[in-house]
């Protein structure tokens, strides 16, 4: 593939203080950019237990100069070699591939949580010559060949969400499975500029100074509330009012450490607490267990009634005392009389109608009078139905029909 050095030192310049790197890394970025006969290492990128969210924000890179998106900046710029959603080979082309990348000068790049249940089978990566790899033996076989360990996301870096309580399949995060150290770079997501962010440095020879959780101290130096444009106005007490601090119903930034507030999403658009919702702590190792549950809002919805519809023939809107006025008494069959009698309540005026709740046949209807209540007869049912539905104002009730057994063992003695 072909790499353009001078394109992707063009983007970390026009980036640098999006990025926050300073001027050292670019000097020696471009010196070993211009450096003749070298080349950029080639990547290979892992997909462990994970839902593939940190390839999705990386995706979302985007900028006006330098590589123009994800498929310039990976495949032109920093020659990703393997990755499972964005490689055009596939099969036995992509694995062999793999193979001649491992062989030589290599970044390994690690999406996902890796599983050491069943030994490691429940997340394999490829097949080579009828053996399944899994996630567990990719990343112990490749980590300690690689120039530099990433673990993209929390997943990677901790184990996030799928080593959540009880982690069933037993996910250990890439440097624990490995043995090696890695530069993790947490998130759930990640967010794209940190991860470019990253790269830069290590291009250039440096590796970034990291914190006690191995990441980069530069990118996760500061809680999210510290720098929270809300930090210090007056407490919310629900959702959806505008400038209050969320600290109350269950934001997570004073024990989240991250640049969030400054760099935020979407090329800059917004962030999780400026669009109205709370910092979750994702960034941080004990995501998600350590910091559940999100909200602290005491919810009464285990409490809460649908209202009933109103009356389409209604004239005005109907009291609770006539909106739930629909009832079957008793509905019965007389075998002596051939009769099937139903009785029940309504509101006056209302026309009832009696339904076969089997198979939906309309038996009949009748009218509600002034005393509330209503009375259905029907002589001789071609079908003797077990069980009845009336309805009546959009209200519905149901009845089984007292000796409704009866007719069916009188008309198979007949």
């Amino acid at each position: 593939m072909r790499i353009h050095r001078r394109q992707f030192l063009k983007y970390c310049i026009g980036s640098a203080a999006a990025f926050g790197l300073p001027m050292t890394v670019l000097g020696r970025l471009e010196q070993a950019l211009a450096a003749e006969g070298t080349t950029l290492p080639k990547v290979i990128w892992l997909n462990g237990a994970n839902c593939t969210g940190c390839t999705v924000s990386l995706a979302n890179l985007f900028s006006e100069s330098g590589p123009t998106d994800i498929a310039d900046l990976l495949i032109n710029t920093i020659d990703l070699e393997f990755h499972p959603n964005l490689m055009g080979a596939a099969g036995d082309a992509a694995v062999q591939q793999l193979k001649d990348t491992a062989g030589g000068s290599f970044i390994l790049v690690v999406d996902g949580g890796i599983p050491t249940a069943f030994n490691g089978h429940t997340c394999m990566l490829w097949t080579d010559q009828g053996h399944e790899v899994t996630a567990m033996e990719a990343v112990q076989m490749l980590a300690p060949k690689a120039a530099a360990v990433l673990a993209i996301g929390t997943c990677a870096s901790y184990g996030g969400i799928p080593a959540g309580n009880p982690n069933p399949t037993g996910i250990v995060s890439v440097s624990e499975i490995s043995g090696v150290s890695s530069v993790n770079i947490p998130g759930c997501p990640t967010h794209p500029d940190w991860i470019v962010w990253t790269i830069a440095h290590l291009l250039a020879g440096e590796m970034p100074q990291l914190d006690a959780f191995n990441r980069p101290l530069a990118l996760f130096e500061t809680s999210v509330h510290r720098n929270c444009p809300r930090n210090g106005l007056e407490y919310a007490a629900t959702f959806g009012i505008e400038d209050l601090c969320l600290r109350e119903i269950g934001c997570k930034g004073p024990s989240t450490k991250s640049d969030c507030p400054a760099r935020k999403w979407n090329n800059g658009t917004n962030w999780c607490i400026g669009a109205g919702a709370l910092c979750i702590g994702c960034t941080e190792q004990k995501f998600p267990d350590g910091f559940s549950p999100f909200y602290n809002l005491p919810y009464q919805y285990l409490d809460y009634v649908k209202p009933e519809p109103p009356a389409e023939d209604a004239d005005e809107p109907e009291s609770d005392s006539t909106r739930r006025s629909l009832k079957i008494d008793e509905a019965t069959w007389s075998a002596r009389k051939e009769l099937l009698s139903v009785e029940g309540k309504g509101k006056p005026g209302m026309i009832v109608t009696i339904f076969d709740a089997a198979n939906g046949v309309q038996l009949g209807a009748t009218s509600v009078d002034e005393s509330r209540r209503w009375k259905f007869r029907q002589s001789k049912p071609a079908r003797m139905p077990s069980r009845l539905r009336a309805e009546s104002g959009g209200q519905t009730a149901f009845v089984d029909v007292k000796n409704g057994a009866e007719r069916g063992r009188s008309s198979r003695r007949s």
